[in-house]
């Protein structure tokens, strides 16, 4: 990756846009003192497990003042959470059916071909 880390490239639809010199030097502020995305998406996915420190929600927070696609992804991460904590309610409704043999062999003969290509 080229050039100096930039938490809120154009085009970006968060809260703060980079519209004026104030919140450019905001963006920039909050870029520095907030973990990157890619730590964000780590950060986000072990929450779904143990709740985080105040802090590093502190943190969160601003960050997604600055990246509207982190703020999206947590989103989705809460749906699928609450999505998935209300199937278990409902697993025996599920079928129970099974692929024969044949449809099994059939499968795994067009991933080999498909490898190959």
């Amino acid at each position: 990756m080229s050039g100096e880390y930039n938490p809120s490239p154009e085009g970006n639809p968060s809260f703060l846009a980079r519209r004026n010199r104030l919140q450019t030097a905001l963006v920039k502020f909050i870029g520095s003192h907030t973990p990157k995305c890619r730590e964000v998406v780590r950060i986000l996915s072990r929450s779904m497990d143990s709740k985080l420190p105040l802090a590093m929600r502190i943190k969160l927070r601003l960050h997604y003042l600055i990246c509207a696609w982190c703020q999206r992804y947590a989103k989705q991460l809460h749906v699928l959470r609450k999505i998935a904590s209300s199937a278990p309610d409902h697993v025996d409704e599920f079928s129970q059916d099974a692929l024969s043999s044949t449809a099994k062999e059939r499968m795994k003969e067009a991933l080999r071909r498909n490898r190959r290509e």
